[in-house]
């Protein structure tokens, strides 16, 4: 019985990763990041007002299968570096994209 009580609890993913509720096409931000496979998303999820005032942070924006398809980290409010994704029908990741402004 205990051991079941704390499967309940345990998470199923990484711990405090991605947002609760994710709407399609909106910006959601964290100071902390989790990587699966080729593809960066950020981790417990914070408000703007929150992570501005770190010295690294990120944004995702989702697609309507909750996919990241555009990750981006900022180093005090700059981008450094912007991740575009695109999947194949299947779900599977098809392209990704890196861009460093400034940078060929």
């Amino acid at each position: 019985m205990l051991i079941a009580g704390l499967l309940a609890l345990a998470p199923s993913g990484p711990a405090g990763a991605r947002p609760e509720r994710i709407r399609p096409g909106h910006s959601y931000y964290s100071d902390e990041t989790v990587t699966q496979g080729l593809v960066r998303d950020i981790g417990a999820e914070r408000n703007y007002e929150e992570v501005y005032q770190r010295y690294r942070y990120y944004e995702a924006v989702y697609d309507e299968s909750e996919r990241v398809v555009t990750f981006k980290e900022y180093r005090q409010g700059d981008v450094v570096q912007v991740e575009r994704y695109r999947y194949a029908p299947d779900g599977t990741l098809e392209e990704r994209v890196v861009e460093r402004p400034g940078e060929p």
